[in-house]
């Protein structure tokens, strides 16, 4: 299953926030540096789900790389929600997609997000996931896909940290807005509920694939590339 998604399509209520990968150890981060890519220094340590992260920020976007570092954390966690970091940052089974997509609303249109028909569930102790569909969250052979609150949201973060922009969104490289995304993944003829949706909308292609996430910026004036296979990420930049 390739799942191209755009940032932001004029007919449909949601557009990308962030993607995360999930990766069986801490990433290789001198990797983006050598190529010009700012990485935010500090992990980001979710203790109730026992994983921690790396983010690199650009404009309108973000990409998050997400390991375990305490299995039975994890493990709970997994039993509680339904979301299996584990399973989806082991790569001993090839039809397991490690990829989340968060998903913002888009406060220009009137419509109302209630129109999607996401089945809502409260999130329980620190979890800041507004909205999930319970099969998309079990079924592991597809991108998880969640709706997240404004309040944790990329606009709100730019605003109330105004040197985010600065310190963390400047690449050598010159990348600054994310155009493009396609998710590979193997999957079954039927798509849960969130991927529908957006199927629907016109912000989802579908086709068979292997485990990929492409990702593409300022509509790759550069004609450049960057591989992440190589440290064992699935991950392609085109610039």
């Amino acid at each position: 299953m390739k799942t191209q998604l755009l940032p932001s399509v004029n007919s449909s209520l949601l557009e990308v926030d962030h993607i995360f990968i999930c990766v069986e150890t801490a990433p290789a981060l001198e990797f983006f540096a050598k190529q010009g890519l700012t990485v935010a220094k500090t992990p980001v340590r979710q203790q109730e789900r026992g994983t921690a992260s790396q983010i690199i920020f650009f404009e309108n976007f973000y990409l998050e790389f997400i390991w375990v570092e305490d299995e039975v954390a994890a493990e709970i966690y997994a039993v509680r929600t339904g979301i299996d970091f584990l399973a989806r940052s082991r790569r001993d089974d090839p039809k397991i997609s490690p990829f989340g997509m968060a998903l913002r609303q888009q406060h220009r249109t009137r419509k109302s997000l209630d129109e999607y028909e996401f089945r809502y569930s409260p999130p329980g102790g620190s979890e800041l996931l507004l909205s999930f569909s319970s099969d998309n969250l079990v079924t592991q052979t597809e991108p998880l896909c969640f709706v997240i609150p404004d309040a944790i949201a990329l606009p709100k973060l730019k605003r109330n940290f105004p040197n985010l922009q600065q310190q963390w969104m400047s690449h050598a490289l010159g990348l600054k807005k994310m155009t493009g995304i396609e998710v590979s993944a193997v999957s079954g003829d039927h798509l849960t509920q969130p991927l529908s949706l957006l199927s629907q909308d016109g912000v989802v292609q579908i086709e068979s694939g292997s485990p990929c996430v492409q990702l593409t910026f300022d509509n790759r004036v550069q004609r450049g590339m960057i591989d992440a296979r190589k440290i064992d990420i699935p991950l392609i930049l085109k610039f």
